[in-house]
């Protein structure tokens, strides 16, 4: 094994996180902040572990990711939930052959909402009568479970996969990470010790003071201190050193070695920018003279660019300091093997971009490169015109919408609803960049980012159009919502309540168990003769009520609510549709599955010209029925209410479907 020399400057640091690296592959892991400000070396120092690990421990596997910097002025990553270790299973599995693996990337954090979204009373009686209760029940328990562990399901993936294999995860600009990471990051400080798992995450503490309070505050906490690798300016031996690996031709003499020490202010970064424009002039002259103008390094190459390859770099600019060969293809009209060689061209012409290989962004496995160097970055991101840039991010918008559109998967549209509002709001699309706001709080909400989702609604989009009155249906706390949902905070019915408000709780006291209070309330309210009700009002509480008695195996009270329930509905479709399906979960809990089989279809027949909640209802249920029969059919019918759902954004049923 080759031994690696330390980076000039930070051999104490190199030491330690190597150090580090051999006591993980023998079960003794550890958390590394590395805190530094710009141009102290923090990504050069990720960059030597890697290469150190290759070359000392070559069977250790090393994880790299960045957290999302900001799309334009839009801080996108801060409201992203745990991002980064999403990005870093995703890349422990992405090769890997077993699916259940490749879709976790994309369900840490992700879970789906514990209930179903409202389209009329009848609608949400779906959670009481489309499927088997005690399945229900038992879905439910674990979305619940999910919605309230997203940070604890994280820090149990991740400490699953350290014990099957040891790996060190490296996260840079740890600054622009998302509350629930910052939250793992803090319970692995003292879980790691324990496990076969080294994280090194980089900081820069002036941007997590201004940006990110909660990282901020855990930086300053106690218990931190001693996980801390501070990087300081390099001394004039430092700074020699470097000078003369970088040019190592030139003769420099001392009074110009410290005149570049100070001018750089001991500061890596900006120090090895200067050294080679200086190598690349020749002049090392005492007054170390820079034409104005000009770029230590970097700017003199930027100029030197082809117009059209200039027009290529500002299209993956505007896509972020990260870009794809998916979107830029999209953004060139192009086909992806053509933009993939016009991007290998401009690294190896260039240097200033860089393939990090195949990844998985957008839902499509595309090959993902980055800017090698920020100043290019931000030179190509600011170099079209006004227009041109609104114009860009509109396609980019364009482009990521319709992959919304287009994939069924949940937590997918979460991760897209970002970047869409992102790009939306460069563009100025304060429409869609609302109402991608709204998706990322509903989401943040549901895996219990409370924070995130707070910030969403009293930072963001008071930003991008979005009014007072929409930040307060938002922003409503878990009592107001409870009132809304028909509780008075203990899961109870009261009398002030709207139809829907009943309904909900009724459908969730099924649910929870407590068929005999259902049956007994849908019961008592039918016979108050004070209570008004419309027809379809009546025939729901029926149902309900039938669907509470064949819990209990009362199936006697069961049909005299059912055929209470057909007089009043007088051959009306939709109230015959929600019957005939209540009246097919019967037969299925009998273990009739044929005539399950016959009524449902009836009930299709019917549903076909009535509105959606009543086609679905049905939809649903022959999907279930289906799988129990284990029909080949039921795909056929996965794939309508699959497209259904998702054209209507009715999420959590489709999740509840598993579809």
């Amino acid at each position: 094994m080759t031994e690696m020399q330390p980076l000039i400057g930070r051999a104490d640091a190199c030491e330690r996180i190597l150090q580090a690296c051999a006591r993980t592959t023998k079960g003794s892991g550890d958390v590394l902040i590395v805190r530094a400000e710009p141009g102290m070396g923090k990504s050069a120092l990720l960059t030597w572990v890697q290469d150190a690990c290759k070359a000392t421990l070559p069977d250790l596997t090393v994880l790299r990711v960045d957290c999302r910097p900001p799309i334009g002025s839009f801080h996108a990553g801060g409201i992203q939930p745990l991002q980064p270790f999403g990005h870093a299973i995703e890349q422990m599995y992405l090769h890997s052959g077993a699916a259940a693996k490749k879709r976790l990337a994309l369900n840490i954090g992700m879970s789906v909402l514990a209930s179903i979204p409202i389209a009329g009373d009848l609608f949400y009686a779906v959670k009481a009568i489309s499927q088997d209760v005690s399945e229900y029940k038992r879905e439910t328990s674990a979305l619940q479970q999910k919605k309230r562990a997203a940070v604890d399901e994280c820090i149990e993936t991740l400490t699953s996969i350290a014990e099957r294999q040891p790996y060190v995860l490296l996260v840079d600009d740890g600054h622009w990470a998302d509350s629930q990471s910052v939250e793992v990051l803090r319970a692995l400080v003292d879980l790691a010790h324990r496990l076969p798992l080294l994280l090194v995450w980089t900081v820069t503490s002036t941007v997590a003071q201004r940006i990110n309070p909660t990282l901020a505050s855990l930086l300053h906490a106690p218990a931190i201190t001693d996980h801390v690798i501070g990087l300081q300016a390099l001394s004039l031996e430092d700074s020699t050193a470097i000078v003369h690996e970088l040019a190592p031709r030139h003769d420099v003499a001392a009074p110009v070695l410290a005149r570049l020490h100070d001018r750089t202010a001991g500061i890596p970064g900006i120090l090895v920018e200067y050294v080679k424009y200086l190598e690349r002039t020749g002049d090392f002259s005492d007054d170390l003279a820079v034409t104005i103008g000009e770029h230590p390094n970097t700017d003199v190459v930027l100029q030197e660019i082809p117009e059209e390859d200039a027009v290529i770099l500002s299209l993956c600019a505007a896509e972020g300091q990260e870009f794809t060969a998916f979107m830029i293809s999209s953004l060139m009209n192009t086909d992806v093997l053509t933009t993939v060689r016009e991007l290998r061209r401009l690294q190896q012409q260039t240097g200033l971009i860089k393939s990090l290989g195949m990844r998985a962004r957008y839902g499509v496995k595309t090959t993902t490169y980055e800017f090698s160097q920020s100043f290019a970055y931000s030179y190509f991101l600011h170099r079209p015109e006004y227009e041109e840039r609104k114009a860009v991010h509109q396609r980019i918008t364009d482009v990521l919408q319709k992959e919304f559109a287009q994939t069924p998967h949940d937590e997918m549209r979460s991760q897209l609803a970002v970047f869409i509002a992102a790009h939306s709001a460069e563009a100025e699309d304060l429409a869609t960049t609302e109402r991608m706001l709204a998706v990322s709080a509903d989401h943040a909400q549901s895996i219990g980012a409370d924070d995130i989702r707070g910030f969403i609604i009293r930072d963001l989009l008071p930003l991008y159009g979005g009014g007072i009155e929409s930040a307060d249906t938002l922003a409503m706390d878990a009592a107001s919502r409870d009132n809304v949902n028909g509780l008075d905070g203990s899961g109870t019915l009261t009398n002030t309540m709207s139809f829907t408000e009943r309904v909900r709780v009724l459908s969730d006291m099924l649910i929870d168990g407590r068929a005999f209070d259902v049956a007994e309330h849908c019961s008592a309210v039918l016979a108050d003769s004070n209570a008004l009700f419309t027809t379809t009002e009546r025939v729901t509480l029926l149902c309900l009520g039938a669907r509470a008695f064949a819990e209990r195996d009362a199936l006697l009270d069961a049909e005299t609510n059912l055929q209470r329930a057909e007089q009043l509905a007088a051959g009306s479709p939709r109230e015959l549709c929600t019957i005939l399906n209540v009246r097919a979960t019967i037969q299925q809990r009998q273990g009739d599955l044929e005539a399950a089989r016959e009524l449902l279809f009836v009930a299709a027949r019917h549903a076909e010209s009535l509105p959606m909640p009543s086609r679905l209802l049905t939809l649903s249920n022959i999907v279930l029925l289906l799988r129990a029969m284990n029909d080949p059919g039921a795909e056929r019918y996965e794939r309508v209410v699959r497209k259904l759902t998702t054209e209507l954004s009715w999420n959590a049923l489709r999740a509840d479907l598993r579809l």
